[in-house]
């Protein structure tokens, strides 16, 4: 099966960092090859199936592939990629500073502002609203932020 590449490939290929197959029915369908991870490792990975997206986080990088695997996408966290929050309507990804929202076609609703240094956690999702904590002082230095599902805009919290 000749794989979907993503990351970057250099000449010669070489040999990828990860390597994901997608099966249907225990039948390989899909592989995709992830180049590039060492200069940006993170010690959080995931890989879910997605809407019709194979979404695989790692490094710095968020990478989107079509169950097609025509025109993958990659989206440059800016940090270390952190976690998958898959909802009905988009995707939530967390990296080391920020949230992002990922439509179902794949393009990115919007980027919040940063929510931690060390890392984001989302605690729930509810009635338009995101919960969740940022780290701010590692180690364990976490502070609660409340953002709007729809725009990734800071939503005040009563006290």
């Amino acid at each position: 099966m000749e794989p979907v590449r993503v990351g970057r490939v250099l000449p010669g290929k070489g040999t990828p960092g990860v390597f994901v197959i997608a099966e249907e029915n225990d039948k390989p369908v899909l592989r995709i090859d992830v180049y590039d991870l060492a200069p940006e490792q993170s010690p959080f990975a995931e890989c879910i199936a997605w809407k019709h997206w194979i979404v695989i986080g790692i490094g710095h990088h968020l990478y989107l592939v079509p169950l097609t695997a025509d025109n993958p996408s990659t989206l440059d966290l800016d940090a270390y990629f952190g976690q998958l929050y898959p909802l009905d309507h988009c995707l939530l990804v967390a990296s080391g500073q920020r949230l992002f929202c990922v439509a179902t076609d794949g393009i990115v609703k919007w980027s919040s502002r940063e929510l931690g240094i060390d890392g984001v956690v989302v605690s729930r999702v509810w009635d338009g609203i995101i919960d969740g904590e940022g780290e701010w002082d590692p180690p364990g230095g976490w502070k609660p932020f409340r953002i709007s599902l729809d725009s990734g805009s800071p939503i005040l919290q009563s006290r």
